[in-house]
C-alpha cells in the first residue's frame, strides 16, 4: 500500500526578490520613455522665444554686417544644400548671393560695377536677411500650430543682439526638414 501520510516540512518563505527585479525594469522603462518626450518639450521653440529674439535684434541689431547662412534641405531621400551672403552696409543690403552666384548688387554700386550688374537689381531683398529668417521661423511655428501633428522646432540665438545662429525644423513622420546654420560677421 502506498502511504500518503507524508512528513512535512516546516514552511520555508518563498522569496520575492523576482518582483522586486520586475518593478524596477518597470520604473526604468518608464524613465527611458518618458524622459526624451520631456527632453524634446523642453527644447521646442516657443513663440514668446522668437519674440523675445526679434525685440533684441530690432533693439541691437548693428548697421555693418556681414551674413552667411547655409540652407539645408531634406525631403525624403534627397537633400539640397544653399549657401546665403548677405553684405549690409549702413542698415541696407549691398550684396546677395546664393550659391556663389551674385543675386542682387545695391544701384548704387552696380552703377560703378557696369550694366550688366546693374541689371541684377531687380531681386526682392526682403526674402533674404535676419528678418526673412525671422518671418520664416514665425511663419512655421504658425503653420505647427494649425497642424494636427507636433513637428520638431529648435532655435538658437545670439544672446546679444538676437539673430539666430541655428534653426531645425524637422515634419514629425517624415524625413522632411530643414536646417540653417547661419554665420553673423559684425563690421565695424
Amino acid at each position: 500500500m502506498l502511504d500518503l501520510s507524508m512528513t512535512v516540512s516546516p514552511s520555508r518563505p518563498r522569496s520575492r526578490r523576482w518582483i522586486w527585479f520586475f518593478l524596477v525594469l518597470g520604473v526604468l522603462t518608464a524613465a527611458g520613455i518618458i524622459i526624451p518626450i520631456v527632453y524634446n518639450l523642453g527644447i521646442q521653440l516657443r513663440p514668446e522665444q522668437l519674440a523675445d529674439a526679434r525685440r533684441r535684434w530690432q533693439e541691437n541689431n548693428p548697421a555693418n554686417y556681414d551674413l552667411k547662412y547655409l540652407v539645408k534641405t531634406t525631403y525624403a531621400d534627397q537633400q539640397e544644400e544653399d549657401q546665403y551672403l548677405l553684405k549690409v552696409r549702413g542698415g541696407r543690403t549691398v550684396f546677395i548671393a546664393c550659391n556663389d552666384e551674385v543675386r542682387w548688387v545695391d544701384p548704387s554700386l552696380a552703377i560703378v560695377a557696369g550694366p550688366g550688374v546693374l541689371a541684377l537689381s531687380s531681386e526682392d531683398t526682403a526674402r533674404y536677411g535676419i528678418v526673412a529668417l525671422f518671418n520664416e521661423i514665425e511663419a512655421a511655428l504658425r503653420r505647427d500650430a494649425t497642424a494636427e501633428r507636433r513637428n520638431l522646432v529648435k532655435a538658437s540665438f545670439d544672446p546679444n543682439d538676437g539673430h539666430p545662429s541655428h534653426y531645425i525644423h524637422r515634419v514629425r513622420g517624415t524625413k522632411n526638414q530643414v536646417e540653417w546654420f547661419v554665420k553673423f560677421t559684425h563690421i565695424k
